[in-house]
């Protein structure tokens, strides 16, 4: 089974997109009123309007909205959405070996629904927790054309049903990519099943065969 993709940090080479510029400081309190001239007096001289001051640069340099990060040497990419510098919300990356997330992303790592298309082919679709497949999703294995479609734990099949390439379909729990315990096997071609039980040792011992009426 394929390894999990998870990703490596990649220093920057270009950012297109929008920044946060911070917050600039309150604005100067009003100059106070001049006192009325006394009876009998001139008033004076209006003063002069001050110059308005030069507008002053606050910059945090945090990515935020939509844009486009590039890696150095042109080794991947991230385009999406940022969130006070990290990807926060709907974005693809691309990492150097290849591999291809679309989905949802919070605080810069894979979290929610995606796709994920490794190297070799193979593909998951489905629910992630802190990067790692954690939920409902299925796994298709592009060598053998063969799917898994179930339950994930921490990265792990651990319950569901193993798709065969003629369409043959096992149900049961998994452990380390194996079938473990009890399980139902069906033939695609006569539609018979068998239930039976998987060992540690990967031997399975089969029930009888239920045949189903032409």
């Amino acid at each position: 089974m394929a390894e999990e993709g998870e990703e490596e940090p990649l220093p920057p080479c270009v950012w297109e997109g929008e920044l946060d510029e911070g917050y600039p400081p309150a604005p100067p309190e009003p100059e106070p009123e001049p006192e009325p001239p006394a009876e009998g007096e001139e008033p004076a001289e209006p003063a002069e309007p001050a110059e308005p001051p030069e507008p002053e640069t606050y910059t945090t340099s945090l990515r935020q909205g939509k844009g486009k990060y590039v890696f150095a040497d042109d080794k991947g990419s991230y385009e999406g959405e940022y969130v006070d510098g990290k990807r926060s919300g709907v974005g693809a990356l691309i990492l150097p070996d290849g591999s291809k997330y679309e989905g949802a992303f919070e605080d810069d790592v894979i979290q929610g629904e995606g796709k994920y298309t490794y190297p070799s082919g193979d593909v998951y679709q489905g629910a992630f927790t802190n990067g790692k497949k954690d939920g409902v999703g299925s796994y298709f294995f592009k060598a053998s054309a063969s799917t898994f479609m179930g339950t994930w734990e921490k990265g792990a099949f651990v319950e569901g049903e193993w798709v065969l390439r003629d369409g043959s379909t096992y149900k049961g729990p998994f452990k380390d990519g194996k079938p473990i315990g009890e399980g139902a096997y069906t033939w695609a071609k006569t539609g018979n099943v068998q239930i039976g039980t998987w060992n540690e040792d990967g031997s399975f011992n089969g029930g009888v065969v239920e045949t189903v009426a032409a």
